[in-house]
């Protein structure tokens, strides 16, 4: 908690820093002014999944045969200016990741399916390089801090008579409370004379630590690749 305090001080200093670098002319042009935004993103996540030899190594078992899963964040945030062509980004979301596991029998009607989703609250800080006016493109990296939240598995099944079942299993033990990711962005912007604008981007996503704990018995690291929407108020 006290990393996410720093880190939003060093946001509010960044922000100053950069409104007495700019002349009062500068400042009145949209090209520089702080944006207000709220974005959603849509991942098609995964994870490397590996036994966690500093400790009892396990074994992947069915865990092999698990694919990625669409996952869904949502986030609101601040741009803005250091220099003319790059911009910081800083802000809050509720960010997930997951995968997911078919099972169908062969040899009989049976199936078995389950999608799992580790959950976190999140404060991503990016640095953009950007170019244009009222069409931008920019582009950059980034940082995720992240708190855990919970896991939850979604799970269903048919028995061999034909009977669909579910089932529901959330827990908050076993998984590192405090990860960071990485992200890359590509994107474009448009901006529009009432101050409101519009933006797409690509982002790709990778967790630099293992999501569980210290004890379990895999290292688990999630990434994938995704695009954001978002609407966005200059100030």
């Amino acid at each position: 908690m006290k990393l996410f305090f720093f880190l939003a001080l060093v946001l509010l200093k960044a922000q100053l820093n950069a409104q007495i670098t700019f002349s009062e002319k500068e400042k009145k042009d949209s090209l520089f002014r702080n944006q207000a935004y709220v974005a959603i993103n849509r991942t098609n996540s995964f994870r490397t999944l590996v036994p966690n030899d500093d400790f009892i190594p396990g074994n992947l078992g069915d865990r092999i045969n698990e694919k990625p899963l669409n996952t869904y964040t949502f986030g609101i945030g601040l741009k803005g200016h250091l220099t003319k062509f790059l911009i910081w980004d800083g802000g809050l979301m509720y960010l997930q990741n997951g995968e997911q596991y078919e099972f169908d029998s062969a040899n009989s009607d049976s199936t078995f399916s389950y999608q799992n989703y580790y959950k976190y609250m999140a404060l991503p800080i990016k640095l953009n390089v950007t170019i244009g006016h009222k069409l931008r493109l920019f582009g950059g990296v980034g940082i995720i801090p992240q708190l855990f939240m919970n896991y939850r598995q979604n799970q269903q099944w048919e028995t061999t008579l034909g009977n669909r079942e579910s089932a529901t299993i959330k827990s908050k033990d076993g998984f590192n409370y405090f990860t960071a990711s990485y992200a890359i962005n590509l994107g474009v912007s448009i901006h529009m004379k009432n101050n409101f604008g519009l933006f797409l981007s690509a982002e790709y996503r990778s967790q630099i630590q293992n999501g569980y704990g210290k004890i379990s018995y895999f290292k688990h690291k999630s990434y994938g690749i995704g695009i954001s929407l978002g609407i966005s108020k200059e100030l």
